[in-house]
């Protein structure tokens, strides 16, 4: 069967690793079998399939990345970076719904590396995780977006009354009318704050509950069957965060802000 350049560059680990590491810049045999923690005699026949393929060349004792080999690794590493976001918890991935995030976003999927796994508390299943609760507690910019009415919204954020505390709200309609008709009182003082902001969303757009600060992200997405579990994912890491922020401000450019009346 012919070799083919997927077959090249996906069907060995070994492969992976040396390309990856290589797109740092040329190393030796030395370096090589250093960094990879592995061992010469298997490496060697590796470096040799890339280099028959002219994907790895050698000048003296260096190997480095041909030119075409180092666009084939650009576009190779962010694929992978997404199939470990997945693999990590494919059961978690496969059970969600994931068709209210824009396909530009879901490109980005290699951005939520790395992060964890988060779910309610057994004996307390309708409450938010506990992790969740201590860094919205310890956080003073606050972004959030729902298409689900949650009980933090009323309990947490619209009596958040911490005058330094920033927080943008972005909620779909029928959550701001649940807001309006049960939590009228709350939702005025919050909108009496001059450091909070609501918008409302028309479009019914069903992507869970996301909540970026400047400490951490969470991504709550519905499951499968359109329901809530309030599982999802945390993670602390500025690509992670940068891409909730991005996705809340996408819907915020669709929204309408509510202002005191």
């Amino acid at each position: 069967m012919e070799k083919t350049l997927i077959d090249l560059l996906f069907m060995s680990q070994k492969r992976k690793d040396l390309l990856l590491l290589l797109k740092d810049g040329s190393k030796t045999i030395e370096e090589i079998v250093d960094a990879l923690q592995v061992n010469p005699t298997g490496m060697l026949p590796q470096i040799k399939k890339l280099k028959d393929d002219r994907l790895v060349l050698q000048e003296d004792r260096e190997y480095m990345l041909a030119p075409i080999a180092k666009i084939l690794v650009e576009r190779m590493e962010p694929l992978l970076d997404t199939l470990e976001v997945i693999e990590e918890h494919e059961d978690f991935w496969q059970e969600r719904d994931l068709r209210g995030i824009p396909r530009a976003f879901l490109g980005r999927f290699n951005e939520l590396k790395p992060y964890s796994l988060v779910k309610p508390d057994p004996d307390n299943i309708f409450e938010p995780p506990a992790v969740f609760m201590e860094n919205v507690r310890k956080s003073k910019d606050i972004l959030a977006f729902s298409s689900i009415f949650h009980p933090i919204f009323p309990g947490k954020f619209l009596r958040n009354e911490e005058k330094e505390t920033e927080m943008t709200l972005i909620v779909t309609e029928g959550v701001f009318s649940r807001l309006e008709t049960d939590f009228k009182g709350e939702l005025d003082i919050y909108l009496a704050q001059e450091k909070k902001k609501l918008f409302v969303c028309s479009d019914e757009i069903k992507i869970g509950l996301l909540t970026k600060t400047e400490r951490f992200m969470l991504a709550s997405f519905l499951t499968a069957k359109g329901t809530f579990d309030q599982e999802g994912i945390i993670s602390l890491q500025p690509a992670a965060l940068q891409w909730t922020e991005d996705l809340i401000l996408h819907y915020m450019k669709q929204s309408r802000e509510i202002r005191r009346t």
